[in-house]
Order: structure tokens, then C-alpha cells, then sequence
């Protein structure tokens, strides 16, 4: 039978405060949730990736993972894009306001903590993602995979890189060689020979 449900996981390596806190959040009458435990880091996040829940309530310090690895391996699984995360720690309001959202984490509570308190929170995480996850069908506590985003197809994909590649520099061809001019040959004026006076002088004897 499918759910309408939103699942959480609540991840906590002490039984007793797992316990509680699940036993509590399926007691809450809006929104109904339905609950799923995980007892280290390493079990939260095989469960989270196999069930994609719409909440994850974490402990920090827990085996195997800590809580804040867990959070960080969520924000960058796109399938679990809708999941909201909550971290619930006793490592000082002041330290998990400056942690939580290096990591991706929607919210934060620290121990002790009232029971209104988490309500509230986990109110508000799960209506911070509500966008998110109205795409996405729920089975039976179990949510369809988001598909991921469509990128250029292979062949724009391989057009855009080659627009993208800068065109090599042509060689730049050598300049011809100026033929050489040929030297200009002077031409010489012939002198007028001259008459033979040997001749003219033959004919004054005469």
C-alpha cells in the first residue's frame, strides 16, 4: 500500500534518545510521519540513500560516520536533493550555529532539548523543502530517484567545444625574394674615327 506519509529517519547511536526521539515524531498527528532508525553514520546513510526519507534527524557524534559526514555526502547526492537534514547534537548552540551550515544541515537543536522545540523544527524543515518535493512520487515510504538535470546533448555538446577552442595562428608565409635587377648595361658611344692624315698629306706632295 502506498503512504502519503513523509518518511523520517532519525540516526543516533544511543537507543535510548533514538528511541525516544522516533517514538516522539510518530506521535505527531501534522504532518503524519512515518519513522525509520538508523543506529551509526555508515547505517544512516545506506538507509537515506536506499529509502531517499524527507527528513534526516542526526546525531553528530556517532561510529563508522560522523553526523556532519553524513549530512555532507547528503547534500551532494542529487537523489537526495528534497531531503531536508536536522541535526541534533550536544555540542553547544554556539558551535552547531557556526557547523551546521557548512555542511549543508537545514536546521539545528541542541541537548537537552523540549519536545515543542523539535516539533517546531521539524515543521519547518520539512516545509522549507515542500517545493522540492512536490515532484517527487511517494511509494510506500520510499520516493522516486530525481532525475538528473538534461545537459547538451553529445553532438551540441562536442560543437560547443570546438566554438569554445581557440583556432591555431596560421604560420605566417615567408616573404618571396625581390628579384634581383638586373644591371643595367651602359652602352658606350662609339667614337668617330679619325681621318688619316697620312693621306692628306700624300696628296699636298703631289
Amino acid at each position: 500500500m502506498a503512504s502519503d506519509n513523509l518518511l523520517v529517519l532519525v540516526a543516533d547511536d544511543e537507543p535510548s534518545m533514538r528511541e525516544m526521539v522516533a517514538d516522539h515524531l510518530r506521535q505527531i498527528r501534522s504532518p503524519k510521519l512515518d519513522v525509520i532508525e538508523a543506529e551509526n553514520g555508515q547505517q544512516a546513510l545506506d538507509i537515506a540513500r536506499d529509502r531517499l526519507p524527507d527528513l534526516v534527524v542526526l546525531d553528530v557524534m556517532m561510529p563508522e560516520m560522523s553526523g556532519w559526514e553524513v549530512c555532507k555526502r547528503i547534500r551532494e547526492d542529487i537523489s537526495l536533493a528534497h531531503t531536508a537534514v536536522l541535526m541534533l547534537t550536544g555540542i553547544g548552540e554556539r558551535v552547531n550555529e557556526l557547523t551546521s551550515p557548512l555542511y549543508g544541515a537545514d536546521a539545528h537543536i541542541d541537548k537537552p532539548f523540549e519536545f515543542g522545540d523539535l516539533d517546531d523544527k521539524v515543521r519547518e524543515t520539512l516545509a522549507a523543502r515542500a517545493a522540492q518535493r512536490a515532484g517527487i512520487p511517494h511509494t510506500n515510504g520510499t520516493t522516486a530517484a530525481a532525475k538528473p538535470a538534461k545537459g547538451p546533448g553529445p553532438a551540441k555538446a562536442k560543437s560547443k567545444a570546438k566554438a569554445k577552442a581557440k583556432p591555431k595562428p596560421k604560420a605566417k608565409a615567408k616573404p618571396k625574394a625581390k628579384p634581383k635587377a638586373k644591371a643595367k648595361s651602359k652602352k658606350v658611344a662609339k667614337k668617330p674615327a679619325k681621318k688619316s692624315t697620312k693621306h692628306v698629306k700624300a696628296k699636298k706632295k703631289k
